[in-house]
C-alpha cells in the first residue's frame, strides 16, 4: 500500500499524466470537435476507430476526465507531502551542532552578524549558536507552486465544463434572446469574401439585460464576440430559399422556406416547395441539377410543385393536380389568389453560444499568479543559513553567493 502511495504523489506519475494530458490535447486540437457523427464519417476513412475511441470530444471523454482526476490527486499529495516537509527549526537545529568553516575574529563576527541584521535575515540562537537565515520565505516556494498548478488543473477543469453552450441558427437581421434576457443580433453573414474565397464571419452585436452592448463586431471560428459572461462564436452556416407572398389585397409577407412546405391560402391551391439547389447544369435539352457546392450558392435553383384542383369546391385526391416546376431568383409565379416573388437565397450563421461565469475565470487567473510566485519564491529565494559560532562562521545553501557576497563587502569596507 505504501509502494501504491508513493507512486501516485511521485513526480515520474505526474510527469506521465502531463504528457498522456498534452498527447490527448493535442489530438483535440487537431481533430474538429462537436460535429455530427456524419462529418466524421465524410471526413475521415478511419472514422469508425475515431468516434470508438471518442476523439470527437476528447475533453469531455471518460478517460481524458479520469487523467484530469488522477492529476489532481497527484498534485494535492504532493502539496500535502511538501508541505509537511517544511521545517525550518530542523535544519537550525542542525547548523546549530555543526562548526565554522571559517575562521574570524570576534570583531568580524559582530559586523557579520550586524549586516545580516541590517538585510532582515531571520535570526535563532540555539545552545549559544547564532543563526540567521536569508530567504526564508523561499521554503514555500515548492509547495506554492504545485498547489497554484492544482488550483489551475481544477479552475480550468470548471471554466471546460460547466459553461452552458448552445447552438444556434439566426437569419440576417434578426435576433436571439437568452433566458437571461440578453440579446443577440445577428446583422449579416457572409460565406465567401470579395475575392470568392471560404470566409465565414457573422457581424454580431451583443446586449446584455442592463443595457451594455458590444456594438457590431465581426465572428469567425477562432474569433468569438465576448461581453460579460458571454462568448458567441461562428460555427456553422446554412442557405435557405425566400420568397415574397402577396395577396389579391396587397398584403405582403417574406417567408423562408424549408423543404416540403406548402403554402396556400385556401389550403387547396397554391406552391408545394420541394428543395433548394445549389447549381445546374445544362447541355442542350438535358437539364441536371447539381445538389452541393462549396460555398456560396452560384446559381440557385427552386423545385416546387403547382397545386391546383380540377375542381374548385373539391378536395379529394382524384381531383387534385400537381405540376413541378423550376423557378430560379427573380421569377413570379401566381397561384391560388397568391403572387409569389422568388428572392436570392438567404445564407446564415449558426452560432455557438458560450456562458461561463467570470468568477471562475478570475480564479483562473488567480491560480496562475499563485503558480508564477510559487516559480519565483523556487528558483529565486532559495534559503540560505549562516551559523555564527564562537571561532567563526559556516554558510549553509544551495545558492550561498549573495551572502557570501554581502559578507566580503561588509568585511571590505570595514578595512577601508
Amino acid at each position: 500500500m505504501k509502494k501504491v502511495l508513493s507512486f501516485f504523489r511521485s513526480m515520474k506519475f505526474g510527469l506521465i499524466l502531463l504528457g498522456l494530458i498534452a498527447l490527448i490535447s493535442i489530438a483535440g486540437s487537431v481533430i474538429p470537435q462537436g460535429e455530427e457523427a456524419m462529418y466524421y464519417v465524410r471526413n475521415y476513412s478511419w472514422y469508425g476507430i475515431l468516434l470508438k475511441l471518442q476523439l470527437n470530444h476528447v475533453f469531455t471523454s471518460w478517460y481524458f476526465v479520469v487523467l484530469v482526476v488522477l492529476l489532481c490527486i497527484n498534485l494535492a499529495m504532493c502539496s500535502v507531502l511538501r508541505w509537511r516537509r517544511i521545517d525550518p527549526e530542523k535544519e537550525i537545529s542542525a547548523v546549530s551542532l555543526g562548526k565554522a568553516d571559517v575562521t574570524a575574529p570576534q570583531e568580524e563576527l559582530a559586523l557579520i552578524e550586524d549586516t545580516l541584521e541590517k538585510h532582515h535575515c531571520h535570526k535563532t540562537e540555539i545552545a549559544g549558536v547564532k543563526v540567521y537565515e536569508k530567504n526564508r520565505i523561499g521554503r514555500y516556494g515548492t509547495f506554492i507552486t504545485h498547489l497554484g498548478i492544482l488550483l489551475t488543473v481544477i479552475f480550468f477543469a470548471m471554466a471546460m465544463y460547466t459553461p452552458t453552450v448552445i447552438d444556434q441558427t439566426c437569419m440576417p437581421k434578426d435576433s436571439i434572446t437568452m433566458d437571461d434576457g440578453t440579446q443577440i443580433y445577428v446583422d449579416s453573414f457572409h460565406i465567401e469574401d470579395q475575392t470568392g474565397d471560404l470566409d465565414y464571419r457573422s457581424t454580431i452585436e451583443v446586449t446584455l439585460p442592463d443595457g451594455t452592448s458590444s456594438s457590431l463586431r465581426e465572428t469567425s471560428v477562432n474569433h468569438p464576440v465576448a461581453l460579460g459572461d458571454y462568448k458567441v462564436y461562428q460555427q456553422t452556416y446554412g442557405t435557405i430559399g425566400s420568397v415574397t407572398v402577396t395577396d389579391d389585397d396587397g398584403n405582403e409577407d417574406h417567408i423562408y422556406l424549408e423543404d416540403n412546405v406548402f403554402l396556400s391560402k385556401d389550403g387547396h391551391t397554391g406552391i408545394y416547395f420541394n428543395a433548394l439547389y445549389p447549381d445546374f447544369e445544362q447541355d442542350g435539352d438535358d437539364f441536371s441539377l447539381t445538389t452541393s457546392v462549396t460555398g456560396s450558392y452560384p446559381n440557385p435553383v427552386y423545385t416546387f410543385n403547382l397545386v391546383e384542383y380540377n375542381d374548385e369546391e373539391s378536395n379529394e385526391n382524384d381531383d387534385l393536380k400537381m405540376t413541378p416546376m423550376l423557378a430560379f431568383p427573380g421569377d413570379d409565379i401566381e397561384a391560388g389568389g397568391l403572387h409569389f416573388h422568388f428572392e436570392d437565397p438567404t445564407e446564415y450563421p449558426g452560432l455557438r453560444i458560450k456562458k461561463s461565469s467570470r468568477i471562475i475565470s478570475l480564479l483562473l487567473i488567480l491560480s496562475f499568479l499563485i503558480m508564477t510566485i510559487g516559480f519565483v519564491l523556487t528558483f529565486l529565494f532559495q534559503p540560505v543559513l549562516v551559523g555564527i559560532y564562537e571561532d567563526g562562521y559556516h554558510i549553509y545553501g544551495n545558492k550561498p553567493e549573495d551572502v557570501r557576497m554581502m559578507i566580503r563587502m561588509a568585511l571590505k569596507n570595514r578595512r577601508k
